[in-house]
């Protein structure tokens, strides 16, 4: 039976696996671009925003999953240019060029929207609706803290997780070069209307 629960310090490389695990290309195989993946979609969040990481354990509580996000934008933003954008630089050059694209779209959505989150689950434990627990359990700890959207960016409408994220109540909101998109979750509005699962 899955739990949701919030991060503990011993899930921090069951995090980084998965995270690494569900990464594309080369990013599952080469050790150094392994590291590299964590940096900027789990690392930042552990470190800085601990109390912002929410995980989905099995019966042995081993992570399967987990979802993260930032509530603190100015946070994400001083740290991200200071210092994870130069960590991620030293595994890979491309990637830290991408995540620098990544932090700038943030900073405007976050104006917007705030609540931008990352999520994963490892691939034995797809399909089992603990990507709905999770982001249930976020919707609810983002409205703790009088937080009304969450949202994402997507790389186009053909990946596996744009279906899903639309299926839940997502909303297309900016679109970006090379087919990416944002999308973002109205948490007061569709709780309202009754539609969180």
């Amino acid at each position: 039976m899955i739990k949701i629960r919030k991060y503990l310090e011993k899930d921090r490389a069951d995090i980084q696996k998965i995270c690494a695990d569900t990464a594309k290309g080369a990013f599952t195989k080469k050790e150094k671009l392994r590291r590299a993946i964590c940096v900027p979609y789990v690392d930042y969040y552990m470190d800085k925003e601990p109390e912002n990481v929410i995980c989905a354990v099995d019966e042995n509580d081993r992570t399967v999953g987990y979802i993260v996000v930032s509530t603190n934008p100015e946070l994400f933003q001083r740290e991200f240019r200071e210092n994870y954008i130069k960590m991620t630089a030293k595994y890979s050059r491309f990637l830290a060029f991408f995540t620098r694209f990544c932090v700038r779209v943030n900073k405007k959505l976050d104006k917007k929207y705030g609540g931008g989150l990352h999520i994963n689950i490892e691939e034995g434990h797809q399909g089992q609706k603990i990507g709905n627990r999770l982001l249930d359990a976020l919707a609810e700890h983002l409205l703790s803290k009088n937080i009304r959207y969450m949202y994402l960016v997507t790389q186009n409408r053909k990946t596996r997780g744009y279906g899903f994220y639309m299926h839940y109540g997502f909303c297309e909101a900016e679109k970006y070069p090379f087919g990416s998109l944002a999308l973002v979750y109205d948490i007061k509005k569709n709780k309202e209307k009754g539609n969180e699962r």
